[in-house]
């Protein structure tokens, strides 16, 4: 039943304000969480951001084409989306182009550059991507176009050698706030250009236009939720509540939204998965089309077309998770501090969530890797645990890969496949060297003690002052004590367990995702701790609180 072995209160006493207890938790003020356009940093701050306004500005006066080159993901689509719809609103004739996963891989390369030019590239801008493209900048650079990166990964040791080079995470950028996604970033640099070709009560109203596509970005990137981050994605989750855009409005109702308000949770697990599945199984450009359309009909159908490969991500990924499981089963968990698993034929737009749900289920870092390409190559998805930095852990081998990029706590590379196994015992030497056993011992985190007169929406309401919630801002968990089942079930065709607890105060009802096994296990009148978020549930009409588990244990354990 209990999946950490270790429980930590941060606030095990008495408090008066829950809410206090949580910021203090996180070393947070109420001023830190208003509502405050003051958090929204000068972009010129930015380094670079003169160079790239200064060249983009030529391109408006000159009417210049200007490819964008994007990326396959959330985060990459709607860069490039926010960057085109920018270039198209001051009339420059802005070409997209994203990456094929399969056949290009991550980022621009001379063949990308080639396409550029191909469509007559008179300005290549890069979003979401560029800080590691060398070859690419300086084939477009001998070509005789300019190119200006936006970008928000960890650079290298250097920078290719373009005109501008725009990302909060180089070396010598004293911009305050590194947590930028790369739509954010890009939004800086449309906050900059708009200071000069738009007057300020026409500026004021696009560029709050634009922070629907900055909040799906955002959120979808498991960026820090601080700093900027949180204003940019609290407005935006406002702004898609009556978005304009067809494409949006489709999915949402796809995705079960409906009128619901969207928050992170809704986006993370319900927009940004289906987004995403089009870079993921087929073209990104799917995704790219619906955030762009303005027609309803095309937008219904694009987005039926995202619903479906979405449905088809999650049997490959529920497949691939099975066989990684059974390979890290059969080789124990005590050999190493990482996983490294390979599958012959794992899809690769799904690498990456099966090394999130390793590092999920075991508490370790882990990268799933596939040859699917049939090239003589492995590539390869890590997500990390533990503390460790699996971005720098993916440099240390760089000389047994061809291609590698990414940020602490996920990274992506491609490498020979001669060079698999010299590859896989590094990085696990490498993860031994610097995680200790305790590094790896699963701890759940958990605000306070919930009093059960506590279990309310109120409480409910009064916790969504601090959101939007996310990475550095975690949603509040608390630990309840001694409930006693009263009902158990199996849903969603048996894949979670619903129970209905009492608290000590009404019966509460309680949602455990992913866990439905466990009604064989659990009886009515059994009595466990419980660690939980609250919130609300709406079902046919009715509003009610809602705990959702992430533990369990016998009451007193």
């Amino acid at each position: 039943m209990r999946q950490y072995p270790v429980w930590r209160l941060r606030h095990s006493g008495d408090y008066d304000s829950l809410v206090d207890v949580v910021l203090a938790n996180r070393s947070l003020t109420r001023e830190d969480v208003a509502d405050s356009p003051d958090v929204l940093q000068d972009p010129f701050a930015m380094r670079d951001m003169d160079r790239a306004a200064e060249r983009i500005l030529k391109a408006i006066r000159e009417r210049e084409r200007t490819v964008v080159f994007g990326d396959y993901d959330v985060d990459g689509v709607t860069s490039t989306v926010v960057m085109l719809d920018f270039l198209d609103r001051v009339g420059v004739d802005g070409v997209p182009i994203l990456p094929d996963r399969f056949r290009d891989g991550y980022g621009m390369k001379p063949p990308g550059v080639r396409r550029a030019l191909e469509a007559g590239a008179e300005l290549i801008v890069t979003a979401d991507n560029g800080v590691s493209s060398f070859e690419a900048v300086d084939a477009a650079r001998e070509a005789g176009v300019d190119v200006v990166v936006i970008d928000h990964h960890h650079p290298q040791e250097r920078l290719p050698n373009a005109l501008a080079v725009v990302n909060p995470n180089r070396a010598d950028c004293s911009y305050p706030f590194k947590g930028l996604a790369a739509v954010g970033v890009v939004f800086k640099v449309v906050q900059a250009l708009s200071e000069t070709v738009m007057p300020g009560l026409e500026r004021r109203g696009y560029l709050n236009s634009l922070l629907d596509l900055v909040a799906l970005g955002t959120v979808a990137d498991v960026v820090p939720m601080l700093g900027e981050n949180r204003l940019l994605t609290r407005r935006g989750m406002q702004v898609l509540d009556r978005t304009e855009r067809p494409g949006l409005h489709a999915l949402k109702g796809l995705a079960g939204l409906g009128n619901r308000s969207v928050d992170t949770t809704a986006i993370g697990f319900f927009l940004g998965p289906r987004i995403n599945s089009a870079g993921r199984l087929a073209s990104a450009e799917l995704a790219l089309d619906l955030l762009r359309s303005r027609d309803i009909r095309e937008a219904a159908r694009l987005a039926e077309a995202l619903n479906r490969l979405n449905t088809r991500r999650k049997d490959l990924q529920n497949t691939g998770v099975a066989e990684a499981e059974a390979q890290v089963e059969a080789s124990g968990l005590d050999r190493h501090r990482m996983l490294v698993v390979k599958g012959a034929d794992w899809h690769l737009g799904v690498i990456g969530l099966i090394a999130g749900r390793l590092t999920e289920r075991y508490g370790r870092p882990s990268v799933a890797c596939t040859e699917v390409r049939g090239d003589g190559t492995f590539t390869g998805s890590a997500r990390t645990a533990g503390g460790y930095n699996i971005v720098e852990g993916i440099f240390r081998c760089a000389d047994l890969l061809t291609e590698y990029g990414g940020h602490a706590d996920a990274a992506g590379f491609t490498g020979r496949t001669e060079y698999y196994e010299a590859f896989k015992g590094r990085l696990e030497a490498d993860a031994d060297r610097l995680l200790s056993e305790d590094d790896l011992t699963p701890q759940l985190v958990l605000d306070a003690l919930l009093r059960p007169s506590e279990i309310s929406l109120e409480t409910v309401s009064a916790l969504s002052a601090l959101a939007p919630f996310g990475a550095g801002n975690e949603p509040p968990r608390f630990m309840v004590r001694d409930c006693r089942i009263e009902r158990t079930a199996a849903v969603g065709k048996g894949a979670h367990l619903k129970l209905a607890l009492d608290t000590g105060g009404p019966v509460c009802d309680t949602i455990w995702w992913r866990q439905g096994e466990l009604v064989t296990e659990l009886s009515c009148g059994d009595r466990v701790d419980v660690a939980c978020a609250v919130e609300a549930n709406t079902w046919n009409g009715e509003t009610r609180v809602q705990l959702v588990l992430e533990d369990m244990r016998p009451a007193g354990g």
